[in-house]
This record gives structure tokens, C-alpha cells and sequence, in this order.
């Protein structure tokens, strides 16, 4: 039964870092969207 704890929580460890990953990225991807935007919008080339 040991073993089977031990592996669950590797397993939910993982879960949880894909997701804070996935997260992150998708912060990430808002923020660069937001930026590529504003300088657009900053040139006159609204495309």
C-alpha cells in the first residue's frame, strides 16, 4: 500500500506543476498579446 501512495503523489506532483506551467504560459501569451497590441496600435498598423 506504500507503493501506491508513493506513486499517487508523484502523480498528482505532476498534475499540479503541468498545470502551474500551463498557467504561466498562458499569463505569459495575455501579456505578449497586450504588448503586440499596443505597439501596433502605437505605429498605425492595425492589421
Amino acid at each position: 500500500m506504500r507503493n501506491f501512495w508513493s506513486i499517487l503523489s508523484a502523480y498528482l506532483a505532476a498534475w499540479a506543476i503541468f498545470f502551474v506551467y500551463s498557467a504561466t504560459v498562458g499569463r505569459r501569451l495575455t501579456r505578449l498579446e497586450e504588448e503586440l497590441r499596443r505597439l501596433k496600435s502605437r505605429t498605425g498598423r492595425d492589421e
